[in-house]
């Protein structure tokens, strides 16, 4: 909820002649405080770093600018396309991600639901900081990477932390399908196999990721899990993430990097996510 901002007025003190109140020295002037800004709105605008965009066979990368003068380790996050959709469908949102602080890669598929494409592209990542000619050389935090999907690929990135034995440690899906949408027998979602934090997020008016589906997978992730539905959005939505996109950062930052400021939208006494009128179907476990 955002706070209202206050402008703090001057009080005159009573019963003072109109020559000594004329005597009195005008008050300071009290700067405008804007409203406080919300977790996801904090998280929604760019982040601090430059972004680098670089094409390798198979796969996109996007990645902040200052990687090789840095001494940090980034973590990585692995995305992947919807049905017959291309990176640059999504392009804004991966390099709005990759201003927070990561590498992003996203292979260059739009089937992906076996969540094959999506950690090969993780794996791709993390070879290269053993790689003494790339310029991820040293630079992966190889312990921290996320799964990310929309649609077709949200079901691909589960399936690839399910696959992942350990190495994908957080996954985020944006309209995960309704399980009768999956068609392929490789594709089929599976909730229960994921051991890291999981969160879900749908669209309200979306008519591929309804309801009643959506709160079944929330509830039989065995691990912790967040979830939400973004009202008056459906199944696609603005190349940069658009209402989804500041949890989504926050949600990354918190469980690759521990970021306790954005932590404060999924644990704690009092979620925003939970409080947000702009979502709906929300829910918090296993914290």
């Amino acid at each position: 909820m955002l706070l209202s901002a206050m402008i703090a007025m001057p009080v005159l003190a009573s019963g003072l002649s109109a020559p000594a109140l004329a005597s009195v020295p005008a008050a300071p002037s009290v700067p405008f405080a804007p409203p406080e800004r919300s977790i996801s709105e904090r998280y929604a605008v760019r982040g601090i770093h430059d972004v680098t965009s670089v094409s390798v066979p198979g796969y996109q990368l996007f990645h902040p600018s200052d990687i090789a003068t840095s001494t940090d380790r980034l973590p990585v996050v692995t995305f992947g396309n919807g049905s017959y959709a291309t990176f640059e469908q999504y392009e804004e949102l991966l390099r709005h991600l990759a201003s927070w602080g990561f590498v992003v890669v996203v292979a260059d598929s739009s089937v992906t639901g076996d969540g094959t494409e999506i950690l090969s592209a993780a794996r791709y990542v993390l070879a290269q900081n053993h790689n003494l000619e790339s310029v991820f050389h040293d630079r992966i935090d190889v312990d921290h990477v996320a799964a990310v999907g929309h649609s077709q690929g949200a079901g691909g990135a589960v399936n690839a932390s399910a696959d992942s034995h350990g190495l994908i440690t957080s996954t985020a899906v944006l309209d995960l399908p309704d399980p009768w949408w999956v068609t392929r027998p490789v594709d089929v979602i599976d909730v229960a196999q994921l051991t890291g934090p999981v969160f879900y997020l749908a669209g309200a008016d979306d008519p591929v990721s309804t309801a009643i589906p959506q709160a079944a997978y929330h509830a039989v992730t065995p691990g912790p899990a967040a979830s939400g539905r973004l009202r008056g959005v459906g199944h696609n939505w603005p190349a940069d993430g658009g209402g989804f996109r500041g949890y989504l950062t926050a949600w990354l930052h918190f469980t690759l990097t521990g970021d306790a400021d954005a932590a404060g939208a999924f644990v704690g006494p009092d979620p925003e996510l939970l409080s947000d009128p702009l979502w709906d179907g929300t829910a918090v476990k296993g914290w």
